[in-house]
């Protein structure tokens, strides 16, 4: 037997490598889980950024501002048609579909957030707030908002 060679037996590194590998199977479910929850997060706060500027057009001309997404660009005076950092980065596209009153009901708007390029929400897909704040998801789940 040599006792003059350093090094690692193969044995330890299989071990080593199992240990990775079981460190690894855990950690990335946790990370795209987190990922996921920080976009619909950021689409959250976008929504409530534009039901609050949409309360303020409301009081100035009587009337909600429609956001349409076809194509997604950015709307003049700050209101946004996506959430993201940018175009590019951008993980929900936001709609806003104004419904006109009638004799018995007042204006009303449904805002949508829908996950776009290329994102995927499996517990929630589609994020909507309406004008009396009420917070659904298009899976019914009670955890989106």
């Amino acid at each position: 037997m040599r006792t003059g060679i350093k090094g690692f037996t193969l044995i330890e590194v299989l071990v080593v490598l199992a240990i990775i590998g079981i460190l690894t199977a855990i950690a990335i479910p946790s990370y795209r889980q987190y990922v996921v929850r920080a976009a619909r997060h950021q689409a959250q706060a976008t929504m409530l950024n534009l039901a609050q500027m949409e309360e303020r057009y409301y009081t100035n001309n009587y009337t909600y501002y429609a956001v349409n997404t076809a194509p997604p660009t950015p709307e003049p005076n700050g209101w946004s048609n996506f959430s993201g950092d940018g175009m590019g980065a951008r993980k929900y596209d936001i709609n806003i579909t104004v419904i006109t009153a009638t004799a018995t009901a007042p204006d009303s708007y449904i805002m949508k957030a829908v996950p776009s390029n290329g994102f995927a929400d499996p517990d929630c897909a589609t994020l909507q707030l309406n004008n009396l704040g009420a917070k659904t998801s298009s899976t019914g789940s009670t955890t989106c908002w």
